[in-house]
């Protein structure tokens, strides 16, 4: 562990992780709470647009895994973050749904342009201990989360949605710091783009039911964790009469926490395995977030570290056997679990807006439904295989030699 903390590479891309989820993760109150009030939005409309954000920002994310992997380049990393800053900040001076959608759509771009160039580093980076390692790397963004929602209640409830630029020029200001620090981590092979017969392989140990099976796991959690991070603000406001400050400060607890957790869980999971890890975390997400929303009262307080440490423990471990199922296209990898999985969380907040407007089932009964899904998520766990440290495969040749760069 001591020498993944002295790793300068590693932390870069956890730096630039940082500064991307920050933004992203400050979306929930910047829509939920302040452009809701600002156009009068229904939760359907806070659903489709914070929907349309996760959307774009997951689904392309496989084409730019692809992209990095075939000619590397820190400007996947830094331009997307500084696409993300422009349009984020755009979005505070859209006067109608419509033009909030579409600066919305083009910043999740941005999120997308950074993860999977990101991970993929963050995994040759780490050497060995690869869990360990994209475990740090998963705490940047957490932190980054963590962040988000009271430094955007705080900047939004003294300036107004004119604050967005002010929120958006956070990501102007540490962009020049990630240029400078991935300068040193550079992952592509040196003289340009790979121009050999190149294609995409999977890992022979995965059967095509345990390809769907992790598929299915990781779009469950994603639905589950995007819906309640993006309503449960929206949730202790409308429900348990919270004021926004206390809402998104209850927010910042559990992701900050989140992060502890998906560091716990990284280095955990690389000593007892990642499946088991995995279906612990998930088993004990469901009654905590249940009693949570139940209460719904000043002992959310207590409760939010909790919920937010097991939701974070299960991440690390996904992300490492997505990347184990393609050993030789990482980033491609990458973005298929940070990008296309979580497009099933755009899916998921569409429908607990849907679900959430009065005429329906209501916000209290929607995120009671979410509460059970990582339950049902821990019963398909136990079916994937459960891959031991020494059992995944070498990276391939240009990796290494990446890698070698990289230390």
């Amino acid at each position: 562990m001591g020498s993944l903390l002295k790793n300068v590479p590693l932390w870069s891309f956890t730096l630039g992780h940082f500064s991307v989820d920050m933004l992203a993760g400050s979306m929930p109150i910047v829509v939920g709470l302040y452009l809701r009030e600002a156009l009068g939005l229904s939760l359907s409309q806070v659903g489709l647009l914070l929907g349309a954000y996760v959307m774009a920002s997951s689904l392309t994310q496989p084409l730019f895994g692809y992209l990095s992997d075939l000619y590397g380049g820190r400007w996947f990393a830094v331009g997307g973050l500084l696409w993300l800053a422009i349009f984020q900040s755009a979005l505070g001076f859209m006067p109608t749904f419509g033009l909030a959608m579409g600066a919305a759509t083009l910043a999740g771009l941005g999120v997308a342009a950074f993860h999977p160039q990101g991970a993929s580093g963050a995994n040759l980076a780490a050497g060995e201990n690869k869990t360990a390692g994209i475990a740090m790397f998963m705490l940047g963004g957490n932190g980054g989360f963590a962040v988000g929602p009271i430094l955007a209640a705080l900047i939004l409830s003294r300036f107004g949605m004119r604050g967005t630029a002010l929120l958006g020029s956070c990501g102007f200001l540490l962009a020049p710091f990630l240029y400078a620090l991935i300068g040193r981590a550079q992952l592509g092979r040196p003289g340009g783009p790979k121009r050999a017969n190149w294609k995409i392989e999977l890992d022979p140990r995965f059967s095509l039911t345990a390809i769907v099976l992790l598929i299915l796991v990781m779009s469950l959690r994603a639905m589950s964790q995007a819906s309640i991070s993006s309503f449960a603000p929206q949730f202790f406001v409308d429900i348990a009469h919270f004021s926004k400050t206390e809402a998104s400060l209850l927010s910042s607890i559990m992701l900050t926490v989140l992060a502890a957790g998906t560091l716990s869980g990284g280095m955990l999971a690389d000593r007892i395995g990642g499946v088991k890890v995995m279906a612990g975390a998930m088993l004990c997400t469901t009654p905590l977030l249940g009693l949570m929303f139940f209460l719904a009262d000043w002992r959310a307080f207590w409760l939010a570290p909790f919920v937010g440490f097991f939701t974070g423990a299960a991440w690390p471990p996904m992300l490492v056997m997505a990347q184990t199922l393609f050993s030789k296209n990482m980033g491609v990898g990458s973005g298929v679990a940070l990008g296309f999985v979580f497009a099933m969380g755009g899916l998921g907040l569409q429908l607990t807006g849907w679900l959430a407007e009065p005429e329906r089932l209501g916000l209290t009964y929607a995120m009671f439904i979410l509460s059970l899904l990582p339950l049902l998520t821990a019963g398909l766990v136990i079916f994937l295989p459960s891959l031991k440290k020494e059992d995944r495969p070498e990276p391939p040749p240009e990796a290494v030699s990446a890698a070698e760069r990289v230390g």
